[in-house]
């Protein structure tokens, strides 16, 4: 008898497993599919990017991203410079500096962190000053001296990146040559000054022909040396030319952000960054593929907007795609 139930039992599932087999992964997407709205990035123009971001917060909206940046620790302030921050915005930050001496040797000015610095040397947090030859042929052998460049060119850079005297600049140049008899590939020091970065760019614009700015990439951290930030932004380069070569280039941080909020289930993301980049999306539920109409989606949006400082006719320049994912 009980053979007889088991057998039975098999029988049964049989078509229950085929059935599975074959259309079970249709019903599972069907189950995981998701409707997806977005819009490409629009230019809104300049906006008080940590402003904004207040009313976001006293509105009850979340806001995803730090701001504003915790402290120095990632970038130099950029001072008076109206053109940067017309073209990046108020919160913008430099990420590092370098100054071209040839095509293969250059001094890089950046922040180092308290742990290991981007050449693989120990640092406090403050300024540091690098030289890399790429000429060097053995990356685990000290630089030579006659690898460096001129000393007046060096000298001279000092000068301009820190307004430093005669004495103070040779002191500089004098620690950078001793620290590259130590270390391997590159020259290395930490110095107790800021750039001055409105001199830099100045003398950039000056003695350059051309200029490119290019997106290099997105720039992601987390600190928790006095508290916990995760922070965000994107890393954008310009590079100055003269005569086809590279006479220097900057690179800056620039902060961005989502603002988030929840109308029946379904996300509601404005994405923007300090230089007035901003993307809109809306994420229904997983298992809600179905549509949301137009003038209710873009009302919340206007709302958003107004509510954290933006113009909300600033909406209709959006161009929504509705589409689903997995």
């Amino acid at each position: 008898m009980k053979k007889q139930k088991v057998i039975l039992i098999i029988f049964l599932l049989i078509p229950f497993l085929l059935v599975l087999y074959f259309f079970g992964p249709f019903v599972l997407m069907d189950l995981l599919d998701r409707s997806w709205y977005y819009s490409e990035d629009v230019d809104i123009g300049p906006l008080d990017y940590s402003s904004v971001l207040t009313k976001a917060e006293n509105a009850g909206y979340e806001v995803e991203g730090s701001w504003p940046w915790p402290g120095n620790f990632s970038g130099f302030e950029p001072g008076d410079v109206p053109k940067v921050k017309e073209r990046f915005g108020d919160a913008v930050l430099v990420d590092d500096i370098m100054l071209n001496y040839a095509e293969n040797s250059k001094l890089v000015i950046f922040i180092g962190n308290s742990s290991e610095n981007r050449y693989g040397t120990e640092t406090t947090t403050g300024t540091c000053i690098a030289f890399s030859n790429f000429s060097h042929s053995d990356p685990n052998s000290p630089l030579k001296l006659s690898e460096f460049p001129e000393d007046s060119w060096i000298l001279e850079k000092f000068k301009l990146l820190f307004g430093l005297d005669e004495k103070a600049s040779e002191n500089y140049l004098e620690a950078l040559k001793k620290a590259s008899q130590n270390q391997t590939w590159d020259a290395v020091i930490q110095v107790n000054e800021s750039p001055d970065f409105p001199a830099v760019y100045t003398y950039l614009m000056k003695n350059s022909d051309d200029s490119q700015i290019s997106n290099v990439g997105t720039y992601n951290s987390y600190i928790s040396n006095t508290g916990s930030y995760s922070y965000s932004g994107l890393v954008t380069a310009e590079v100055f030319l003269k005569n086809g070569k590279r006479l220097g280039s900057v690179k800056y941080l620039i902060p961005k952000a989502n603002v988030v909020t929840y109308d029946n289930r379904n996300s509601y993301i404005i994405e923007l960054d300090a230089s007035g980049k901003v993307k809109l999306e809306i994420l229904m539920p997983v298992g809600n593929s179905g549509n949301i109409p137009e003038k209710e989606y873009l009302e919340v949006f206007r709302e958003m907007f107004g509510e954290i400082g933006l113009p909300p006719e600033d909406v209709s320049s959006f161009e929504f795609v509705h589409t689903t994912r997995f």
